[in-house]
């Protein structure tokens, strides 16, 4: 029989296409599969060692994250900073962060490593400034020594995000050229994927998220001036935020990660913590259940938003305990029948 060669070679070719296309059909390409949702805790630093039980606790509720997260302290006067000092917890040390780290990795635990500041006279980073560029000069080098201690056993320990900083937004805000030279020297000891976590009202400002893997928020934004805002009135307020999240994460092509979120479980727990006297207010479970379940169904199915952790699982401590009822653990509240559906259900 005699064959066109011109129709044998168009028909071949159409074959292959439709192989190829085939392909691509039943058989996904790993490099574009959507990634999976970081799903996480931070976890409170225990002041002693701890049960591995306490862990497994964390996977129960189908978290596959843990934030792990030490301390230094801060002269507001001089600069200097003092960790891996006696007097601290087990777990905020240098040898506790260690053995956290291998014992989250045991149970297949991926980590973040997120080093914090505690100022002393004032407590948080984001009010820390200097009047003078020395004494900013005292506090940047020995904060780089402090990151570099904790990116050294990252990478030692195969830990898969690094966090440089949390909060600290009169820094970002003036000091940039700093931030990407500790960018530069962490890339040079640690070799995963790296984050800065910036406070809900700084993320917007901050000039050096391309030179990270991630846009990490503390997404602590205020949402509501109602006692008890409904899932659907939290909807609506998130499109602002969710809005120019997108925008700035278009601009610098990173994800948007949430190295914290969370909610009081207390009325008016979506105004703003920093605005509540939390003594003065009643527990309502019920504010922190629909709280986060307003989060996920407006981000779970935004691909630039990769999940995040939540602030925070206690290893040592009850979440029902006196000093815990109304503070942002979920731990045996309703909200945790949320968490755990997101979790399990819809990432």
């Amino acid at each position: 029989m005699k064959v066109n060669k011109r129709n044998f070679t168009i028909g071949f070719i159409i074959l292959i296409i439709i192989v190829a296309f085939s392909g691509s059909i039943f058989f996904p390409d790993s490099r574009t599969a959507k990634p999976e949702k970081i799903k996480g805790f931070n976890l409170v630093a225990p002041p002693q060692v701890f049960p591995l039980d306490s862990l497994q606790k964390v996977k129960e509720v189908g978290a596959s994250w843990v934030a792990i997260v030490p301390y230094a302290f801060c002269n507001a006067q001089t600069g200097e900073i003092t960790f891996d000092h006696q007097r601290q917890w087990w777990g905020e040390k240098p040898t506790g962060v260690k053995e956290t780290i291998i014992m989250a990795k045991s149970l297949g635990f991926r980590i973040m490593l997120k080093p914090h500041l505690w100022v002393g006279g004032q407590g948080w980073a984001g009010d820390l400034e200097f009047e003078s560029d020395s004494l900013w000069e005292v506090f940047e080098e020995q904060y780089t020594a402090y990151i570099s201690t904790y990116a050294k056993i990252a990478d030692s320990l195969n830990v898969e995000i690094y966090c440089l900083g949390t909060e600290i937004r009169k820094s970002t805000g003036s000091r940039n050229d700093f931030w990407i030279e500790l960018i530069s020297k962490s890339r040079s000891t640690y070799s995963g994927k790296l984050t800065y976590a910036a406070n809900w009202d700084e993320y917007d400002q901050i000039e050096f998220w391309n030179q990270l893997d991630y846009i990490g928020i503390d997404a602590y934004f205020p949402l509501s001036e109602k006692k008890s805002p409904t899932t659907q009135e939290l909807i609506k307020a998130w499109l602002e935020p969710k809005k120019e999240m997108k925008k700035i994460s278009e601009k610098y092509h990173r994800p948007i990660l949430f190295t914290e979120y969370g909610y009081e479980s207390i009325d008016y727990n979506t105004m703003g913590h920093w605005k509540l006297s939390k003594d003065s207010l009643s527990v309502n479970f019920d504010n922190q259940k629909i709280a986060f379940r307003a989060l996920y169904q407006t981000l779970n199915q935004e691909d630039w938003w990769v999940g995040g952790f939540i602030w925070k699982w206690h290893l040592t401590r009850n979440g029902l305990h006196r000093r815990t009822v109304k503070a942002f653990t979920p731990q045996n509240k309703p909200a945790i029948e949320t968490i755990t559906s997101a979790f399990k259900h819809t990432f």
